[in-house]
């Protein structure tokens, strides 16, 4: 029997038009009507995740930045794993030495001590992500203008963030040089005492080496008294993998997944676009 449902965001419950569908979201509040908890398991901030969640009506929990951060349904910090100054000052500086973009998730927002010139490549690299038709140098014409760029706070220096006694959950670069980033993914962890993942093949996640989705999960799990084979997870990309450990009673994959999740997942339902978490919450669980 499952009592627990452990769901990814983008390209999982979260379609490409950026919304969370009726069908999905009916789903999800019809297994927690049947005593099943629900929990947000994402890469995202806190900050970030939290409107589209609500705006589907949906009530939970949120394990955000890779599993940096538990939330609880009110957006209290219930347990935090965050990196040290060093490592971040460490890592900041290996990433703009690759020329590569950086932002950083704090408990005081999301800031940037990265040029305008690498943000907008930065950009441009997301759009042509989530809009394959535009490419990346189209996209980076009008890169400055697009929210993405224009919700990241700028900053002269790291200090600033220090200074205000800002933790830092994780550390991100986006770039289209998907060579690059898939280096990066395998040297910073051997130099570094980091866990680094990712959404997409374009963007690096670096976080505390215990801020892992799947152990997260686990460690929930435990304090909640459920077992891990009465636990669902669903996801589609590279920093969901830790959550589709064996061990887990239902591991499932979207049918958008990149081909290592769906490997590495027990099930597959449809795609994102599919309401593909809706289908997987009626396959497996038995509600009324």
């Amino acid at each position: 029997m499952i009592k627990l449902i452990a769901s990814d965001m983008d390209g999982t419950l979260v379609s490409s038009n950026h919304k969370i569908s009726e069908a999905d979201a009916r789903a999800v509040k019809k297994a927690q009507e049947n005593g099943i908890e629900f929990i947000i398991t994402t890469g995202r901030s806190y900050e970030d995740a939290v409107p589209q969640v609500q705006q589907a009506g949906i009530e939970c929990s949120y394990l955000v930045m890779n599993g940096s951060e538990l939330r609880n349904e009110n957006g209290k910090i219930i347990q935090s794993l965050y990196l040290s100054e060093m490592l971040v000052r460490n890592i900041v500086a290996e990433l703009e030495k690759a020329n590569l973009c950086v932002e950083l998730y704090t408990t005081g927002g999301t800031f940037t001590p990265s040029d305008a010139e690498r943000r907008k490549w930065a950009v441009a690299a997301k759009i042509n992500q989530f809009h394959p038709k535009i490419s990346v140098e189209e996209a980076y014409k009008s890169a400055g203008e697009h929210f993405l760029y224009q919700e990241v706070t700028p900053i002269a220096s790291l200090d600033e963030i220090f200074e205000n006694d800002y933790f830092v959950g994780k550390i991100i670069s986006f770039s289209h040089d998907t060579e690059k980033i898939a280096a990066l993914r395998r040297t910073l962890p051997a130099i570094y005492p980091v866990n680094v993942t990712g959404s997409f093949a374009i963007n690096l996640e670096i976080t505390n080496p215990l801020a892992d989705k799947g152990q997260a999960i686990k460690t929930y799990a435990e304090k909640k008294g459920i077992h891990l084979k009465e636990i669902m997870t669903i996801g589609d990309s590279y920093n969901d993998l830790g959550m589709l450990d064996e061990r887990f009673g239902y591991t499932v994959a979207m049918g958008n997944a990149i081909e290592e999740v769906k490997e590495a997942a027990k099930y597959q339902t449809d795609t994102n676009d599919e309401n593909g978490v809706g289908k997987a919450i009626e396959r497996f669980v038995q509600i009324d």
